[in-house]
C-alpha cells in the first residue's frame, strides 16, 4: 500500500471536491436546473461519480488518529473538508435518485410543490439538503465511504499517479451505470443524449469535463507528492 497521508495534507483537494459537489447539489434545485443547458445533468453526474471515486482513493490513505480506531467511522473522521466533500456527494446522489423516482424521506423531498413561490421553493429545497446535513453525513460514512474504500483498495497498492487515475476511470464507468439506473433509461438512449450534449457545444463540454475531473486529480497528486 502507498504510505498514509495526514488529513491536513489533502485538505485543499477535499475543499475543492466539497465545492464541486455542493455545486452539483444546487443543480438539482428546479429553478437552477431550468437555467442550465440541455444535457447538463448528465455532464454533472459524469463528473461527480468519478470525483467521488478519486476522493475515496485519497480518503482511504488518510492516517486518522489510531486512538479513535474503536469509534464509529463518523466519529473518527476529524477532517471537516472530508466530511463536507462526501456529505455533499451523497446528498447529490440522493437528490438525483429521489427526484427521479419521486420518493420522499419523511415529510420532505427535494421536489418543492409547484404552487410555492420561488423563495418558499428555495426554503423547501434547503431544508431537504442543508437542513438534513447531519443525517446525510451519517449515511455517507456508513454507506458511501466504506463502498469507496472497497472499490479503490486495489489502486492504493499502485503508484500514486496510476492509482488515482485508475480510480477516476473506474468512477467514469460507474457513473454511466448509475445514471442509467436512476433514470431508468436504456443505455443507447443515454449515450445518444451525451453525444447530443457534446455536439451542441464541444468546447464547453470538453472544458467542463476536463476542469472538473483532471484539475482535482492534479491537485491531489501534487499534495500527495509534497507530503
Amino acid at each position: 500500500m502507498r504510505p498514509p497521508i495526514a488529513p491536513r495534507t489533502v485538505a485543499p483537494f477535499f475543499i475543492l471536491l466539497a465545492l464541486i459537489n455542493a455545486g452539483a447539489v444546487a443543480t438539482r434545485f428546479d429553478l437552477v436546473a431550468q437555467k442550465l443547458p440541455a444535457g447538463a445533468p448528465f455532464a454533472v453526474m459524469l463528473a461527480v461519480v468519478p470525483l467521488l471515486l478519486l476522493g475515496g482513493y485519497f480518503e482511504g490513505r488518510i492516517d486518522y488518529d489510531e486512538t479513535l480506531a474503536t469509534l464509529p467511522l463518523w466519529m473518527r473522521i476529524k477532517s471537516k473538508p472530508v466530511k463536507l466533500a462526501f456529505t455533499f456527494g451523497f446528498m447529490y446522489l440522493a437528490c438525483v435518485t429521489l427526484q427521479t423516482w419521486n420518493v420522499s424521506i419523511g415529510p420532505v423531498n427535494p421536489n418543492p410543490p409547484l404552487t410555492f413561490p420561488p423563495a418558499q421553493r428555495a426554503m423547501w429545497f434547503g431544508i431537504f439538503t442543508a437542513g438534513m446535513f447531519f443525517p446525510f453525513y451519517l449515511a455517507a460514512t456508513s454507506l458511501l465511504i466504506p463502498l469507496l474504500r472497497l472499490l479503490t483498495k486495489p489502486f492504493r497498492a499502485m503508484p500514486a499517479a496510476v492509482g488515482a487515475f485508475g480510480s477516476l476511470v473506474l468512477g467514469g464507468m460507474i457513473g454511466v451505470l448509475v445514471l442509467t439506473a436512476v433514470t431508468s433509461s436504456k443505455l443507447g438512449a443515454f449515450i445518444k443524449s451525451i453525444k447530443d450534449f457534446i455536439n451542441s457545444d464541444p468546447a464547453i463540454a470538453l472544458g467542463v469535463t476536463l476542469a472538473t475531473t483532471l484539475v482535482p486529480l492534479a491537485i491531489g497528486l501534487i499534495l500527495d507528492r509534497e507530503d
